[in-house]
C-alpha cells in the first residue's frame, strides 16, 4: 500500500478517536489552568519562579498538586471553590491572586510575565540562529533539488522539516496554538518518516519475528500519540482521563515518550545493519555503522529526559528529527562527493544544540565545550567510517578489467565479478556502438549527468532491478551494466562501490567500443 493510502487510513483514525474523545469530554469542566509564558519567552533567565496553588478551607490553604501542560500548570478534577495562587521567585513572593472556580465553566488564569532586558537580547539572538540554521538546511535542499524531484514523495516531509524549524522559537513557545500546531506537525513528520522507512525496509519483509516486533511497537507508539494528541489538543480531553481512565493514560504517557517514531525508525536501521548478509564490500564498515546509529537511539532517548523543560525539549527534539530526515535522505539517494561536505557540516551544525546549553548552563562552560568537541569529532569518525568503501575491492577490479584482451572477455570478466562481489542473480554487460543503442533497454528520457545507477522503473526489461551507465566525456552511453538482485536490494555502500568503479570501467569499455568500430569500418 502506497504511503500516501496509508498515512490517510492513519490520519482517520485519529479524527474519529479524537472527536469521539472531544464528544464524551464536552462536559470536562472541572480543571484549573494557570497559563504563564516565562519558561517560553524568558528561557535564558536563570531565577527560579514557582507557582503554587492553594485550596481555601476554613481559614485554612490546601496545597493543591499542579503539572505542566504546554505553557500552562494544571489541576484535573478540581472541586468547586477559593483558590490562591502565588508566584515565588528566588523564594520571595511576588505576586498574590485570589481566584474562584464555578462548577459549569473550567477555570483558567493568565499570569503576565515581563521578560527581563538582557532576556530579549539573548532571545534575539537564538532565533537569528535558528533562522540562519533554516537557510543552511533550504540551501541543502536546494543542492540536491534533482534528486528531491526524482524521489517526489520526499516533498511533503521537506515541507514538514522546514515548518518543524520555523515553529522551534522562543515566540512560538508563548503562543499555545503555535505550540500544539509544533507537536501536530512532529507527530505528522514521524508517521510519514516511520511509514516511508519502512517500506524502504526489503530485508526486514520477510522476518516474520522481527515484523510482529515492529507492530507491536507500531501499535505501542500509534496508541501513544493518538491518545497524549488529543490530550494536548484540548484540556477538556486532559482532564476527562484523568478522572475516568488514568490507567490507560498512565500507559499512553509511557509510549509516548519512550516508544516514539524516531527510536523505530533507528531500530529499523540497526536491524537493517545487522542483517546485512552481503559481506564482500561492506564488511570494514559494519561494525563502525552499527556503532554510529546505537549512538543515535542514545541520544533519541536523552532527548526525551527533557521532555517537560521547553528551555531543552523543543530544540533538541528539532534537531533531532532534522538530522534524522537528513540520514534518511542520504541513505535512500545516490550521491557522490556531496555527501561527505554535508553529513560533516550537518555535524558542526549541531554545534547549535552545544551553544544553547552553553549559555543555558554557563556553570559547564569548559565542560559543554569539551564534550561537544568530543561529540562532533567522534560522529565525524562514525560518518566517515560508513561511507568508505574499501579500495582493495576497487583496485583488484580494475586491474583484472585492464588486463582483459577484448570485449567479450571485459564482459564475462566483469560479470563474474560483480556476481561474486555484489551476490547477484544475473549480471548483463553492454557496450554501444551507436549513440541511440541505450533506447533498446532503457526508457526514451533524459538523463541527467548524475545519473549513474538507474532503477527498474527506468529499464525495459524486467527481469533486471539496476542499469549501471558506462559513459564518457560527451558520450553518456558508452554502455550499460544490468544487475537482478538476489531478491535483496543493493543497500547504500554497494551503490557506492559501483559509482566508484563506474569511471574507470568506462575507460575500459570505451577502448573496446573503438576497436569494435574500426573493425566495422575495416
Amino acid at each position: 500500500m502506497e504511503i500516501k493510502k496509508r498515512m490517510g487510513i492513519y490520519i482517520s483514525i485519529f479524527i474519529i478517536v479524537l472527536s469521539f474523545l472531544t464528544y464524551l469530554s464536552k462536559d470536562s469542566n472541572n480543571f484549573i489552568a494557570i497559563t504563564t509564558d516565562r519558561e517560553s519567552v524568558d528561557i535564558f533567565n536563570k531565577n527560579h519562579e514557582n507557582i503554587f496553588l492553594y485550596k481555601k478551607e476554613k481559614d485554612q490553604l490546601k496545597v493543591v498538586k499542579m503539572f505542566p501542560y504546554l505553557n500552562d500548570f494544571m489541576n484535573t478534577d478540581s472541586d468547586v471553590g477559593n483558590y490562591l495562587i502565588e508566584v515565588k521567585e528566588n523564594d520571595v513572593l511576588t505576586q498574590r491572586y485570589e481566584v474562584k472556580k464555578n462548577k459549569e465553566e473550567p477555570l483558567k488564569y493568565y499570569l503576565n510575565y515581563i521578560p527581563k532586558s538582557d532576556s530579549i537580547k539573548n532571545n534575539i539572538f537564538f532565533n537569528t540562529l535558528t533562522c540562519l540554521f533554516l537557510l543552511y538546511n533550504l540551501r541543502l535542499l536546494y543542492t540536491f533539488k534533482k534528486e528531491i524531484l526524482r524521489k517526489k514523495e520526499l516533498i511533503f516531509p521537506i515541507v514538514l522539516v522546514c515548518l518543524k524549524i520555523i515553529l522551534t522559537n522562543s515566540e512560538v513557545f508563548s503562543n499555545t496554538f503555535l505550540s500544539r500546531t509544533n507537536l501536530l506537525i512532529t507527530s505528522l513528520l514521524g508517521l510519514y518518516l516511520l511509514l516511508y522507512v519502512k517500506n524502504k525496509s526489503d530485508k526486514l519483509k520477510n522476518d516474520i519475528f522481527i515484523n510482529i516486533i515492529l507492530w507491536i511497537l507500531f501499535l505501542m507508539y500509534y496508541i501513544g500519540e493518538i491518545i497524549m494528541l488529543s490530550a494536548v489538543l484540548d484540556r477538556k480531553i486532559l482532564n476527562y482521563l484523568v478522572i475516568n481512565y488514568f490507567f490507560i493514560l498512565k500507559i499512553s504517557i509511557f509510549f509516548y515518550v519512550w516508544v516514539d517514531a524516531l527510536i523505530i525508525i533507528l531500530l529499523m536501521f540497526l536491524l537493517n545493519s545487522v542483517k546485512i548478509k552481503k559481506k564482500q564490500i561492506i564488511k570494514q564498515i559494519e561494525k563502525k555503522n552499527l556503532a554510529m546509529i546505537g549512538s543515535f537511539i542514545v541520544l533519541s532517548l536523552v532527548v526525551e529526559l527533557f521532555i517537560n523543560n521547553n528551555k531543552y525539549f523543543y530544540y533538541l527534539n528539532m534537531f533531532e528529527f532534522v538530522y534524522i530526515f537528513w540520514y534518511i535522505f542520504l541513505t535512500d539517494v545516490n550521491t557522490m562527493g556531496k555527501i561527505k561536505i554535508l553529513t560533516l557540516k550537518m555535524f558542526q551544525m549541531f554545534l547549535h544544540v552545544y551553544i544553547f546549553f552553553v549559555i543555558t548552563e554557563s556553570v559547564w562552560i569548559a565542560v559543554g565545550i569539551v564534550f561537544s568537541f568530543l561529540t562532533l569529532n567522534l560522529y565525524t569518525y562514525f560518518i566517515t567510517g560508513t561511507l568508505r568503501v574499501n579500495k582493495n575491492y576497487i583496485e583488484n577490479l580494475i586491474n583484472r578489467m585492464y588486463l582483459t584482451k577484448n570485449s567479450e572477455e571485459f564482459k564475462e570478466q566483469l560479470s563474474k565479478e560483480l556476481k561474486k562481489n555484489l551476490e547477484l542473480r544475473d549480471v548483463k554487460v553492454k557496450i554501444f556502438l551507436q549513440r541511440d543503442d541505450y533506447k533498446k533497454i532503457l526508457l526514451d528520457r533524459i538523463y541527467d549527468e548524475d545519473e549513474i545507477i538507474l532503477e527498474k522503473n527506468d529499464i525495459i526489461n524486467k527481469k533486471y532491478d539496476y542499469a549501471v551507465r558506462l559513459k564518457a566525456n560527451k558520450n553518456p552511453f558508452v554502455g550499460l551494466i544490468l544487475l537482478q538482485n538476489n531478491d535483496i536490494k543493493l543497500v547504500y555502500e554497494e551503490k557506492r562501490y559501483l559509482e566508484e568503479i563506474v569511471e574507470k570501467l568506462s575507460l575500459v569499455a570505451t577502448k573496446y567500443r573503438f576497436e569494435k568500430l574500426q573493425e566495422e569500418l575495416s
